[in-house]
């Protein structure tokens, strides 16, 4: 522009800078846009505010996916290879409640199975159904599931999991509700109420409920919840065709569920999939209507029941057998070496001892035929303890005075014996064979020389004894013998003997009966027949018997009747020591008694109105007159005299007076009264009382019953 300004001469032009200043002018703010590109920050930041609205307005028609595709993959492999971990953790939420939600309905479906067997396993219809799996060559568990597993996909309805709106409904042809969107809106707000009131339940829901036959199924998906109502009882199979029709579903119309906002539009192919699980239903298989085979099941039961009876018989005949081998091992003696059955009959072989119990008779005991049975016994010796002691009673047959018994792996003998029996027996036991228990004689003492020692102590003692009187003691055959007199209040000779150490069966003793005078034996007699009230204490004062204390009169009557009856020689019985009294309680019972009268209206033999409590008073009365009466050892005798005033003749009064007293003892008898007490007395006219009134009144008092009492001492 400027021809003054040389060109140099080296061919390189010099910057002008005018040039400069234009192209800032021009340029200048396309310039500094591009000199932020050198700075890495600068850049960043640019792109950043640009790089959310350019991936918005390119993922519109999918070019930036693909584009972003192969790089986004590469980029995950690299990060699973370097960190798999990551992966687990992005997918554990996910897999683990799929894997339990798996696991857990084929653990129902093998349960469902197990249990519809189990409970037909034994039935009617359980017999059936097993000919049947035999006959078509299934499980039995599957022919049982197809006859009882019958259910039917009544409704089913496709909502909406964020909005909770209802996106799709199919229901079958039979089947009534109500309003779809009422019963969508309602399951919603059931599965909120469930996630708001449990804790740890935000993000999960029901799966199933039941009411009555109907069941409510329902399967999550990300976007879109199928709840399928079922009636009857469906299988856990069901679960799987849910699952794989949401799946299906969620994968044709991924965006459109991910987007939906209450338009249905574009989801019409929906309902197709849905119609297939509302075509799930399994009805109950149709039985042939036939006639009841009643010969098979005849012929059947008859031969379960034979091969049954048989079963018992060889079961029954087999435990006999088992019991009666068992039986056999447990006896003394006998040794079993072998068992078992030959030519149709059981057979034992082993050693026996000719001792030991019979084994036929064992077998008769158990219940089976001796013809069954056939023996083989190989005599020997045995040295079972009871064996050993058989045969020691066999050989040395002991006295009555020794016993043997088994203690432990010894034969013990206790008692006392002869000196040639205790030689024999020791004998015995020093020729024991080796292994046989021991024979132990430590306790047997020799009776040769102590009992004449024991007979000496005996008849000592007997001479000491009151009552008894020794005319002869000495021994005769090999027995002791004692004879004398014994009063029936003497000590027993016979319990003494145990007392002195001698044997019972070595006495004889020959006693007659006789009243002895000895004081100790009078005074047992008097205790006796007196039979003393406690007051009165009797008690021997040298050759006198004291009596000491009080008693009433009529004892003293008695106890002097008796000192007078005593033999010539006997004690004296001494009663001054005795003082006389007599009971108040007594006294004042009789006298009560004594002044009750019973009053009749004119010619009635029964007592007049009001008596009723005057009877209850006179019968307690008595009755606790006859206890003291007891404890004195009184008799009490109260006589009941009727009475009637002088309007009739002397016959009829006499009569009337007789029935007055009869029904007075009627009624105190009613009352407990003890009838013997009683006793019966007619006056009629003959007793007035003596009363200056008028003739009336005098005439009223005669109609009466009195009574009188008499006491007297027991004998």
């Amino acid at each position: 522009m400027k021809p003054d300004i040389d060109t140099p001469s080296e061919g390189l032009l010099r910057a002008d800078p005018r040039l400069a200043q234009l192209r800032m002018v021009l340029l200048g703010p396309e310039i500094e846009a591009l000199s932020r590109l050198e700075d890495p920050a600068q850049f960043a930041a640019a792109v950043g505010r640009v790089l959310p609205s350019a991936v918005a307005h390119a993922s519109g028609d999918g070019q930036l996916g693909l584009a972003l595709a192969p790089a986004l993959e590469k980029a995950t492999q690299s990060s699973i290879r370097s960190n798999p971990r990551t992966l687990v953790n992005i997918l554990y939420p996910l897999i683990v409640p799929a894997i339990s939600k798996s696991i857990g309905e084929t653990i129902d479906k093998t349960f469902q199975s197990l249990n519809e067997s189990l409970k037909h396993s034994l039935t009617w219809r359980g017999l059936r159904w097993r000919l049947e799996a035999w006959r078509s060559g299934q499980s039995f568990a599957a022919v049982v599931l197809k006859h009882t597993l019958v259910y039917q996909v009544e409704h089913v309805f496709l909502i909406h999991r964020h909005t909770g709106l209802l996106m799709s409904h199919v229901a079958a042809e039979n089947a009534e509700s109500q309003d779809p969107q009422i019963v969508s809106a309602m399951l919603v707000a059931i599965q909120d109420f469930v996630r708001d009131s449990f804790h740890g339940a935000e993000q999960q829901g029901l799966d199933a409920l039941r009411l009555g036959e109907l069941r409510l199924w329902s399967e999550a998906g990300p976007f879109a919840t199928l709840v399928a109502v079922i009636r009857g009882n469906p299988p856990e199979d069901l679960h799987e065709v849910l699952t794989i029709t949401l799946s299906r579903i969620h994968s044709e119309y991924n965006l459109l569920l991910e987007t939906f906002d209450g338009d249905s539009t574009g989801l019409e192919g929906v309902e197709a999939d849905l119609t297939t699980c509302v075509a799930q239903r399994q009805q109950a298989p149709l039985q042939a209507r036939t006639g009841f085979p009643w010969l098979v099941a005849l012929t059947v039961l008859v031969v379960l029941l034979l091969v049954a009876a048989w079963g018992i018989h060889w079961w029954l005949g087999e435990r006999r057998w088992d019991d009666y081998v068992a039986r056999l091992q447990a006896q003394p003696g006998i040794v079993i070496i072998e068992t078992g059955q030959h030519d149709g009959k059981y057979l034992i072989e082993g050693l026996r001892d000719p001792l030991a119990a019979d084994p036929e008779a064992l077998l008769r005991a158990a219940g089976l035929v001796p013809g069954q049975v056939a023996f083989r016994w190989v005599p020997y010796e045995g040295l079972d303890a009871p064996i050993v002691l058989k045969r020691l009673v066999a050989s040395l047959a002991p006295p009555a005075g020794v016993t043997l018994t088994i203690n432990g792996n010894r034969i013990v003998a206790n008692g006392s014996a002869s000196s040639a029996w205790l030689d024999r027996a020791r004998l015995a036991a020093e020729t024991m064979p080796a292994g046989a228990p021991v024979f132990d004689l430590s306790a047997v003492t020799n009776a040769d020389a102590a009992r004449d020692a024991h007979w000496a102590d005996y008849v000592g003692l007997l001479r000491d004894q009151p009552g008894i009187v020794i005319t002869e003691a000495g021994q005769r055959d090999g027995r002791f013998v004692i004879s004398g007199l014994r009063d029936p209040l003497a000590a027993n000779p016979l319990n003494m003997l145990s007392e002195a150490g001698l044997n019972p069966l070595l006495v004889t003793s020959h006693w007659a009966p006789y009243e002895s005078l000895d004081p100790t034996i009078v005074l047992k007699r008097l205790q006796k027949s007196l039979d003393p009230p406690a007051s009165v204490a009797l008690m021997v004062e040298g050759d006198t018997i004291a009596a000491i204390g009080s008693a009433p009169s009529l004892w003293l009557e008695r106890a002097r009747m008796v000192a007078r009856l005593l033999p010539s020689g006997a004690p004296r019985l001494d009663l001054s020591q005795v003082r006389n009294v007599t009971d108040p309680e007594l006294v004042k019972l009789s006298d009560t008694i004594q002044a009750t009268v019973i009053r009749f209206d004119y010619n009635q033999p029964l007592p007049a109105a009001g008596q009723d409590e005057t009877l209850d008073q006179l019968a307690s009365e008595l009755n606790r007159l006859a206890s003291l009466a007891a404890t004195w050892h009184f008799t009490i005798q109260v006589m009941v005299t009727g009475h009637a005033d002088a309007s009739g003749t002397g016959a009829f009064n006499l009569s009337l007076s007789l029935a007055r007293a009869e029904a007075v003892i009627a009624l105190l008898n009613k009352h407990g009264v003890d009838p013997e007490m009683l006793g019966l007395r007619g006056a009629g006219a003959l007793e007035p009382l003596e009363n200056k009134g008028a003739p009336e009144t005098a005439r009223s008092g005669d109609r009466r019953v009195s009574f009188t009492i008499e006491m007297q001492a027991q004998s």
